[in-house]
C-alpha cells in the first residue's frame, strides 16, 4: 500500500475518532446544581444554547446546535420554564427543550393572607423555593420592578384563583400575582384615590384592615366609613386586626396587656394608619375603602354572632359592648375601640 493510499485511509478515520471523542467529552453532564431556566418564546437555537451555556448547564453551545440541527428539532424547541439539571447530557438538556411545559394547576389565593402564608401556599402547590420566595417579597429593589411602593409585597398579592405554570420560577409567578393587582386597580380606582386625597398605598393599607375586620361583603364600606371618619378627626383607629400583625405570635385573640405592644403598627398607641399593608385585601374591601358608606359612625363592636354593631357615641358603644359581652367571649375582634 502506497504512503499516499494510507494517508487517504487513516487521515479520515483519525479525524472522525477526534470528533467522535470531541463529541462525546462536550456532552458529558457538568455536573451542576438543578435549577428552573425560563426559555422565551420566539428564541433561537442560538440564544438558547447560549443562555444554557451561562447557566453551565451544557459545555458547548455548538454542540446543543449542531444537535438541533441533525435531529431536526431547530424549530421544535418549546418556550415556558424547563427542569434541567447537572446530570443531563447535552442530548438529554435537547430533549427537554421539546417537550412541552405548559401544564398548569389552579391556586387560590385567599383574601387577607400575610405574604408569609401567601408563601406558603405557592411552595405547596408549585416547585418552588421557599427562601428565594420570601427573599423576592422581602426585596425593595424587586418591588420596585413590579411598581410597588413599599419595601415588600406586603398587600399586593392579590388574592384570586390562579392557572400557574406547574413548573415555573419564584419570579415569574410574583410578578403574575402582582400584575393582577394592578389589574385590579384600574384608572377607575387610582382616579378615585385622588379625588379622596389618598395614595394607592394608603388605600390598600385601610383595605388591609377592612378585609382583617370583617368576612361580611354587606359591612365593609360601613367599616371603611369608621375608619375614614376616625382618620379625619384625628382619632386614633384603635384597630385589632393591626395589633394583632404586630404581635410575633399573631394573629391570636388579644388581651388587655396586647393592646401596649410597641409598634408601629399598633393603631391603638399610634395615630394615623400603619406603615404598611397588614396582608392582602380582595376587591369587595379595595373598594370599600375607596368609597364609604355615607355614615357617621365611629365605633363598631363584633356581636360574636358574625356582623358588627356600630355607633356614632361612646356612650353608645360602651352599651353595645355591655349587650354583646356574653357572645363575644369567644371572639377575636371588637373594633374601633
Amino acid at each position: 500500500m502506497s504512503k499516499f493510499v494510507f494517508v487517504l485511509l487513516v487521515v479520515p478515520i483519525v479525524c472522525i475518532l477526534g470528533a467522535c471523542t470531541g463529541i462525546f467529552f462536550l456532552n458529558r453532564p457538568t455536573g451542576v446544581a438543578a435549577q428552573n431556566v425560563e426559555i422565551q418564546k420566539g428564541a433561537s437555537v442560538e440564544q438558547i444554547a447560549r443562555q444554557l451555556h451561562r447557566e453551565r448547564l451544557i459545555r458547548s453551545p455548538h454542540l446543543l446546535q449542531l444537535f438541533a440541527y441533525f435531529k431536526g428539532s431547530s424549530r421544535h424547541l418549546m418556550a415556558g420554564v424547563h427542569p434541567f439539571d447537572g446530570g443531563m447530557t447535552t442530548y438529554g438538556v435537547l430533549l427537554e427543550l421539546e417537550r412541552s411545559r405548559d401544564v398548569t394547576l389552579k391556586v387560590t389565593i385567599p383574601e387577607g393572607l400575610r405574604k408569609e402564608k401567601i408563601a406558603a401556599i405557592l411552595v405547596k402547590k408549585l416547585d418552588l423555593d421557599e427562601q428565594k420566595l420570601l427573599a423576592l417579597m422581602n426585596d425593595p429593589a424587586f418591588c420596585k420592578t413590579l411598581s410597588v411602593p413599599g419595601d415588600d409585597l406586603e398587600g399586593y398579592l392579590f388574592p384570586e384563583t390562579y392557572q400557574l405554570l406547574a413548573i415555573t420560577s419564584e419570579q415569574r409567578v410574583l410578578r403574575r400575582i402582582v400584575g393582577h393587582f394592578h389589574t385590579v386597580f384600574d384608572e377607575r380606582l387610582k382616579k378615585r384615590a385622588r379625588e379622596i386625597e389618598m395614595s394607592m398605598h394608603e388605600v390598600v393599607i385601610l383595605a388591609s384592615i377592612v378585609e382583617g375586620e370583617t368576612c361580611w361583603d354587606n359591612e365593609r364600606d360601613t367599616i371603611a366609613a369608621v375608619y375614614h371618619n376616625r382618620l379625619k378627626k384625628g382619632m386614633r383607629l384603635q384597630a385589632d386586626p393591626t395589633v394583632q400583625y404586630a404581635l410575633p405570635d399573631g394573629p391570636r385573640r388579644l388581651f388587655y396587656k396586647d393592646y401596649d405592644y410597641d409598634s408601629p403598627y399598633n393603631t391603638y398607641r399610634h395615630a394615623g394608619l400603619p406603615p404598611g399593608p397588614i396582608g392582602s385585601p380582595g376587591r369587595a374591601s379595595i373598594e370599600a375603602a375607596l368609597f364609604p358608606a355615607d355614615v357617621d359612625y365611629l365605633f363598631f363592636v363584633a356581636t360574636g354572632k358574625g356582623g358588627h354593631i356600630f355607633s356614632r357615641t361612646f356612650e353608645e358603644h360602651t352599651a353595645a359592648k355591655q349587650k354583646t359581652t356574653p357572645a363575644r367571649e369567644n371572639s377575636w375582634r371588637e373594633g374601633a375601640e
